[in-house]
């Protein structure tokens, strides 16, 4: 039997010198999966991907979640997460990459973080566009990549500021039902949370360690929690712990001890304990389920 491999990281020089370059990238969906057919596999990234589907459908991948793809789909995923797809043939629409360095360029004030979809661990990264703003997407996605293409030298704040309303106008239809009162300034502190538990999820695992970072009470930064999206700190930290473990199972040949380790659990049983806490299952059930789904 073969060896796994865990989920490969791409980065930017997989795909092109000019995106290495310009710390973005653009192309149409279906000259991108005829020239790099390696991205068929479970895989991650660390930059931020846009996936706009113009016509066709088929199936997406996210961190174990499935979701349907139709006219219309538009996917927006951050630094990290696995993914995987199956299209229908004939599949037609963009894909965009591009580094935080891109979006931020010379402005202080540039923040992906005031965006919704970005950041999240409950956000849904599955957006289908209504027509109005499908006949926006359109024109501006036609322009830049019409932009990127160029022989001659590209300008890059061009493509900035396209990309800047294309977020924003999908920034504008995003549904909040997971979290509905997510307003002011909570919107940021959340999102900025989550930010933090992606950096040092594996060595901080208590709320007062976020609470201290964030120079904020540990009781008001938990009430934060609850009251936006209906769980606590210590779910938040359990739930990108947890995701890590499937990641691991799935896409290594680790075992529970190592997998336990490699999250800086010091006991195994107590890992084994935590994990079935979180999914119902234990360790070896999940990788059997995921196995049966292969």
């Amino acid at each position: 039997m073969a060896k796994k491999r865990e989920a490969p990281l791409f980065h930017l020089d997989a795909f092109s010198k000019k995106a290495q370059e310009s710390s973005f990238y653009i192309e149409k969906l279906e000259t991108h999966l005829r020239n790099h057919k390696f991205v068929s596999k479970p895989h991650n990234h660390d930059f931020y991907l846009l996936l706009y589907i113009k016509n066709g459908g088929g199936e997406h991948t996210i961190d174990f979640k499935a979701y349907t793809i139709y006219a219309g789909s538009f996917f927006l995923m951050t630094p990290g997460q696995v993914h995987s797809w199956n299209l229908k043939e004939g599949t037609e629409g963009y894909i965009i990459f591009f580094l935080p360095a891109f979006y931020k360029m010379q402005s202080q004030e540039s923040n992906l973080l005031a965006f919704p979809f970005f950041h999240s661990l409950s956000a849904n990264p599955h957006l289908i566009v209504d027509d109005d703003t499908k006949n926006v997407i359109d024109f501006i996605m036609k322009q830049m990549l019409k932009e990127f293409a160029k022989s001659a030298k590209t300008d890059l704040r061009i493509l900035r500021n396209y990309l800047e309303i294309i977020l924003l106008k999908l920034s504008a239809i995003y549904p909040t039902q997971e979290a509905k009162d997510l307003v002011n300034g909570n919107s940021y502190k959340i999102r900025k949370l989550e930010q933090l538990i992606e950096k040092h999820y594996l060595k901080l695992k208590q709320p007062s360690q976020y609470a201290e970072l964030m120079n904020l009470s540990a009781s008001y930064l938990n009430s934060l929690c609850k009251q936006t999206l209906g769980k606590t700190l210590t779910d938040m930290i359990s739930q990108r712990l947890i995701l890590e473990a499937k990641r691991l199972f799935s896409y290594s040949d680790l075992n529970v001890n190592q997998v336990a380790t490699q999250l800086n659990f010091s006991d195994p049983s107590y890992f084994i304990r935590f994990f079935k806490k979180h999914t119902k299952q234990t360790p070896e059930q999940f990788k059997d389920t995921m196995q049966h789904a292969v």
